[in-house]
């Protein structure tokens, strides 16, 4: 029975494809038999909005892997949460160097050693 479940799918016309790997699935699968990745609801957590949200506070710029990789986000989207990234990271740098040439006045420019 459950041959013919997988022939069915192989057979309909337009066959579900594994958003990672690729491999034919049924449009009921809720995971991919081939790779185990989560389908339609079933995606992991990280590949959501509020889960990408999580690692560009956690991960920084490091986030955009998971970006580009999430089958839940459009390509706007994407384009979106790259610009927010860039502008995190940037002004994330720029505290940390404003932070820098406080203590390094304040301390005169001592040698390290």
């Amino acid at each position: 029975m459950d041959t013919e479940l997988i022939n069915h799918a192989f057979n309909e016309a337009k066959p579900y494809a594994c958003w990672s790997c690729g491999a034919h699935i049924s449009a009921r699968d809720n995971y991919c038999s081939r790779c185990g990745k989560g389908q339609g609801s079933f995606v992991d957590w990280y590949y959501k909005h509020l889960g990408i949200l999580i690692l560009i506070f956690g991960a920084g710029p490091f986030a955009l892997y998971f970006v580009w990789r999430s089958p839940v986000l459009s390509r706007n989207a994407k384009w979106i949460y790259t610009a927010v990234v860039a502008m995190f990271t940037w002004y994330v740098g720029r505290v940390f160097y404003n932070v820098w040439t406080f203590f390094h006045n304040i301390l005169g420019a001592m040698p390290l050693q």
